[in-house]
């Protein structure tokens, strides 16, 4: 079978894969390298800050909305990626006509049926990895709920151990549900730079490469960041107590 690419376009390949490996790998060592370092990191210190919070509290109807809330916008994500797959393998079915119509795209590179297909190819492979990623984020938020709903009332007399124990398994629970969910997201971003694709290798190239400093931007240095690290209070005998 005929290579549908050539060797700018798999070397493109190459550069888009080690740059989605590399901001991951990069993503996970700012969460863990220091407090407020990054999104998922803030938002972890917020987690653990909720989970003993929570056991104070008699009354957690709150909690469990905002629980809930957090299930509504993952299950939305997984069931606009399934549309999303539907979309992808009715495109393949029209590859050719997509070939065809890119061919009179004015500084768009000429495509063949083989190239078109390999591409949404790629794209559909993508979109199953969201899937996978966000359907067991979704499943995660159902384990918190049920963990949550096995918490200690606030009138039972627990060990300090014994809270520090459900307040740190609780948050990594909630955080690693949290990853999964962001790692579904991230394909969709990169998706829509293999989409950038079917215009020509550089339209591509550069996608990729907005796409890592956009992520860059959100998660790492913007103002929502700072916003989440500023706002978190600690706990009255907490080591980040000032």
């Amino acid at each position: 079978m005929q290579n549908p690419f050539d060797i700018p376009e798999i070397a493109a390949l190459g550069y888009f894969l080690l740059m989605w490996a590399g901001y991951a790998r990069y993503a996970k060592y700012r969460a863990k390298r220091e407090k407020g370092a990054s999104l998922s990191r803030s938002l972890r210190d917020h987690r653990e800050a909720w989970a003993r919070r929570l056991l104070t509290r008699e009354m957690r109807m709150t909690d469990a909305s905002l629980l809930a809330s957090q299930e509504r916008v993952v299950g939305f994500f997984s069931s606009a990626t399934l549309l999303l797959m539907a979309g992808v393998l009715t495109a393949l079915t029209t590859s050719d006509q997509i070939a065809e119509l890119s061919s009179h795209i004015p500084f768009a590179e000429h495509q063949s049926t083989g190239q078109v297909e390999a591409k949404l190819a790629l794209l559909l492979v993508i979109l199953i990895y969201a899937f996978f990623k966000v359907t067991w984020s979704l499943r995660q938020y159902g384990f918190a709920a049920v963990v949550m709903g096995g918490a200690p009332d606030a009138d039972e007399n627990i060990s300090a151990e014994q809270t520090d124990a459900f307040a740190c398994n609780f948050a990594k629970l909630m955080d690693s549900a949290g990853h999964d969910n962001n790692s579904g997201l991230r394909a969709y971003y990169f998706g829509l730079s293999v989409m950038c694709w079917l215009f020509g290798t550089v339209p591509f190239l550069l996608a990729t490469t907005i796409t890592v400093l956009v992520l860059y931007r959100r998660e790492v240095v913007s103002n929502t960041v700072e916003a989440i690290r500023q706002s978190l209070v600690p706990l009255p005998g907490s080591d980040d107590e000032s």
